[in-house]
């Protein structure tokens, strides 16, 4: 019954708030809105790059943080200076995902430290496959969403927003459980979605390129009353295109309405709905290892290898939320804070994919079908309560909360048969069996109910900052399956803590040490029957942020050892085989350096290392000391911008970046590696307003990855399963106006 108190949380909020605000909810002076209310809500999140009113930003459009961002709430749910706080974060703002023209999340990413999308999904899009320190969750790293949860079902349906609907990125790195719950041990990815402001937003965008890719925007917003007591923004955007594999499409059509009230300088509250359709999702295959990593006496297979059939392929994937973020400023230093979001999600998935690897004439490839229908709601909600207080010289920052959220997914699942084909001479358009309820192979409904309370302490004394973090989730997952009869339920509690410190000299450089704990329920079961317990995680984690005063820029450098025990490795009695037993664990030890620069408002640079040795250790079996599959240990990237400031060529820019990915392992069988690679990045753009004042807020963007079209396998499910085909070389035209 705790699910039931906490959920009723959002009402006995509203009611003291309807009690208590009515008094003072008269018209207030402008200025006092704009840096009362907002800046309460929002800490320094509007303002962060200290840039004077005028400064002209690379790319044009709503709110700019520039690409040197100075806060993040991401550790700790509160806005804290990124050199006050003793957490690793990565951040990726609105400014430079418009400079990369990121159509991703993987994209996004590109150049960021610690952080890989493309080695477990290759060049589809269908799902974020993203690694965070060589951990992946089930279907990538933990996602948040305005800081609530966002979910993944049993089989084939997710939660995934539009990277034109968000505001910015956050990485935090490293385990994130006091914060957000059950997660993965290697951190969480935090979005947020673009909400109203006072400063009005409006701004249009037409884009096209490879593959047929055609995408249109629009993002709209500002005051409803002159007061600015009703604010609203609304995003949406609408994509067309091929893919690389030349026989699927990609279609996506969204948008996200938002609406804000501040009837005075203490209550603040936004709704927000999203509706985002996937008509089409491309891909999700692999492409043989005996002719992309391995050789093959046929050669190389085609970098647009299709596995599938496009009569049979279908990937239909429908989201819908409508969710609140409330807060109330009882005085300065004390604030309310409820957030609470439903989510609907309903997909069907189609797939000929291969059965295994190639036969023994080394070309022909023997297929099955797969297909999902799956369907699920979830709800979530968080209540907060934030305050300041001064114990002698001591300065606390405290944060007490309690967090609800319930998914209940149903989903079917068929397996059929598929007549072969020859990769080489491949003849699409053959005869496939439709999946029907004889191919029905699970029927399964789970539900999954999360509580928890947590509180956390940010302390300062002059100088020294210290952070301390205690939470404790029960979970509940109760699973039921018609096929099969594997119906189990799984209750689990567990306690997680973190602690953090961190001494800024002169708000310049700032040491810093921390550890921290994850906990993630585990919903499968061993040979037996017996329901796993959860997998835990540790971090300890040192190292130093620089941020200069000769120059806008910020510099990170990491050192952590992370390791997770309770991990599920193959178990070893041969009549067991497809199961797990439990008693493996895997170790996660690197160096991370990142470095966002601005030079003379006109000159960016973003780079990243990373190097990464992930491993299996305890009583993993035949894997104790083995890489992990599908993690690169090294990677770096580089990006450079510049704009001309002066001149006759005055409103041109143009970028260029360079990303290594090193090499992976193809699985823990073999022992076969993915070949690292190198590939290029470019981007040149024309602000017209230069040539002619008439044409002011027109930017002409051109943005190309993979530049060289090199040919590359960024990772694989296994030498049997095949290896996913990298990206290939995408130009894309755009034209944004901005008013």
């Amino acid at each position: 019954m705790r699910h039931i108190r906490l959920g009723s949380w959002p009402v006995l909020t509203l009611f003291l708030l309807l009690s208590v605000a009515p008094s003072a909810w008269g018209a207030t002076d402008h200025e006092r809105l704009r840096h009362g209310a907002r800046n309460r809500s929002q800490g320094k999140a509007a303002g962060v790059s200290n840039a004077p009113r005028g400064e002209t930003i690379s790319v044009l459009g709503a709110r700019r943080e520039g690409l040197v961002p100075k806060a993040s709430s991401a550790a700790t749910k509160t806005d804290t200076p990124l050199i006050d706080t003793p957490d690793s974060i990565s951040v990726i703002t609105r400014a430079q995902m418009d400079q990369l023209n990121a159509r991703t999340i993987t994209e996004a990413l590109h150049y960021t430290a610690g952080a890989s999308g493309d080695a477990a999904s290759g060049y589809t899009t269908r799902f974020d496959e993203v690694e965070v320190r060589g951990f992946q969750g089930a279907a990538g790293a933990d996602e948040f969403l305005d800081g609530l949860r966002l979910f993944n079902g049993a089989a084939y349906a997710t939660e995934q927003i539009d990277p034109y609907l968000l505001d910015r990125y956050d990485l935090l790195k490293g385990p994130p459980s006091v914060v957000y719950g059950q997660s993965s041990p290697g951190g969480a990815i935090v979005l947020t979605t673009k909400h109203p402001g006072v400063d009005p937003v409006h701004m249009v965008s037409v884009e096209g390129g490879t593959y047929g890719y055609v995408r249109g925007t629009g993002d709209i917003g500002g005051r409803l009353d002159r007061d600015g007591h009703w604010l609203y923004r609304v995003a949406a955007t609408a994509t067309t295109s091929g893919t690389q594999d030349l026989h699927t499409r990609n279609e996506r059509f969204a948008v996200l309405p938002s609406l804000t009230w501040r009837p005075n300088d203490k209550l603040e509250a936004t709704v927000s709905a999203l509706w985002q359709r996937d008509p089409r999702g491309g891909n999700f295959a692999t492409a043989p290892a005996v002719g992309t990593i391995l050789p093959n006496p046929y050669g190389q297979i085609s970098r647009h290898f299709y596995p599938g059939d496009q009569d049979f392929e279908t990937y239909k994937r429908t989201q819908a939320f409508i969710d609140y973020q409330l807060a109330y400023h009882f005085t300065p230093d004390w604030t309310l804070r409820s957030v609470g979001r439903y989510a609907n999600v309903g997909a069907t998935f189609r797939q000929v994919s291969a059965a295994g690897g190639l036969d023994s004439d080394d070309r022909t490839l023997e297929r099955v079908t797969y297909g999902s229908e799956e369907h699920f709601d979830t709800v979530s909600l968080e209540e907060q309560l934030v305050g300041h207080i001064r114990t002698g010289a001591l300065r606390h920052a405290i944060l007490i909360g309690g967090n609800w959220q319930n998914i209940r997914d149903s989903s079917n699942l068929y397996v059929g048969t598929a007549p072969s084909l020859d990769v080489y001479a491949p003849v699409y358009n053959q005869a496939i069996p439709p999946l029907t309820s004889a191919d029905l192979s699970s029927i399964q409904s789970v539900s999954t109910n999360q509580e928890a309370i947590f509180g956390q302490d940010e302390m300062s004394w002059g100088n020294l900052h210290g952070q301390l973090g205690i939470r404790h989730d029960w979970s509940a997952i109760d699973t039921r399956s018609v096929v099969g009869g594997t119906s189990f339920d799984q209750p689990n509690q567990a306690t997680t803590w973190r602690g953090g410190l961190l001494y800024a000299i002169d708000k310049v450089i700032s040491p810093y040490f921390n550890y921290a704990q994850s906990f993630q329920p585990t919903n499968s079961l061993s040979y037996n029957g017996t329901p796993f317990i959860p997998t835990r995680g540790r971090q300890y984690e040192a190292g130093l942020k620089y941020q200069p005063t000769a120059f806008n820029g910020f510099f990170t450098l990491a050192f952590y050892n992370l390791k997770q025990s309770h991990a599920l490795v193959p178990d070893p009695v041969p009549s067991h085989a497809g199961f797990s037993v439990q008693t493996g664990g895997i170790r996660s030890r690197g160096v991370e350096f990142e470095a966002h620069i601005d030079l003379w408002r006109d000159f960016n640079l973003i780079a990243a290392y990373t190097y990464q040795d992930v491993t299996y250790t305890g009583a993993s079996g035949s894997l104790t000391g083995q890489r992990v599959a599908a993690v690169p240990k090294q990677q770096f990237s580089l990006w450079g911008h510049y704009n001309i400031p002066a001149g006759a060529l005055r409103g041109l820019g143009f970028g260029l970046g360079v990303r290594y990915n090193g090499n992976t392992l193809a699985d823990n069988t073999y022992g076969y590696l993915a070949s690292g690679y190198t590939v290029l990045d470019a981007q040149a753009q024309y602000s017209l307003g230069s040539l002619m004042p008439r044409l002011k807020g027109v930017l002409l963007q051109v943005t190309a990855q993979n530049l060289t079209n090199k040919l590359y396998y960024p990772g694989c499910l296994s030498v049997s399963s095949g290896c996913y085909i990298g990206a290939n070389r995408n130009v894309i035209g755009k034209v944004t106006y901005n008013w």
